[in-house]
């Protein structure tokens, strides 16, 4: 399972994160980590109809640590820091789409720009974390009753773990919520392409897609 490669080098890990979020121009590339701890909430209304979506994604210690650090020394306000900071890594997750993919029966439906946004700090078990909340719409309400949501978050440049781990981390509320189930559906690559990512190096650049293959899958069925 991805969850149990490791990062070889924090930093590297950091850069690599910080590359995409924060549009730092490094290519340095690492091995995946479960380096982002995912929630979801599916937010139905009367007529079960898929009208938000949110998210929270909660970075490891490391990277919240430094980027917490990075925020202070470049605005001296942790608000106005913490502010600039999601706007940045909005701003530059729209060209990836978000790292999200929504489908409802196999069709793809697309999220607009977070009408919501906000970059947290927290402590979980004596442990500092950042954490990022968006807000999706959308773009037109979607009838998910007798249907499978089908639900992804990952990088699509490369192969870094993103995981809600449990299924107490998805959420449906609102009209029908209680006739919805949920679960998740874990990757599984096969041997070649886990040798293959491993195998990568940190200068490695032609690996779009591979992220895709890495991803857990969470679904929603609504009756």
């Amino acid at each position: 399972m991805i969850a149990s490669m490791k990062w070889p080098n924090a930093l590297i890990h950091r850069w690599l994160v910080s590359f995409v979020l924060l549009g730092y121009a490094t290519v340095l590339q690492a091995h995946p980590h479960n380096w982002i701890q995912l929630k979801t909430r599916f937010v139905l209304d009367e007529q079960a109809r898929l009208v938000q979506v949110n998210q929270r994604w909660e970075f490891d210690t490391y990277y919240s640590l430094m980027t917490h650090a990075d925020l202070l020394n470049e605005f001296g306000d942790e608000q106005k820091g913490l502010q600039v900071t999601a706007e940045r890594m909005v701003r530059n997750l729209k060209s990836y789409g978000y790292f999200s993919t929504l489908r409802i029966d196999g069709k793809p439906i697309k999220l607009d720009v977070p009408d919501q946004f906000r970059l947290y700090t927290s402590q979980q078990q004596g442990q500092f974390i950042l954490g990022l909340e968006m807000s999706f719409e959308p773009v037109r309400k979607v009838q998910i009753e007798n249907k499978t949501l089908a639900w992804q978050v990952f990088d699509p440049t490369y192969y870094i773990a993103m995981a809600h781990t449990t299924e107490s981390n998805i959420n449906i509320i609102g009209g029908n919520a209680t006739e919805c189930s949920k679960s998740l559906q874990l990757p599984e690559p096969s041997d070649d392409l886990i040798n293959y990512a491993q195998s990568l190096d940190q200068t490695q650049k032609d690996t779009d897609g591979l992220g895709a293959d890495f991803a857990e899958t969470v679904l929603i069925r609504c009756i």
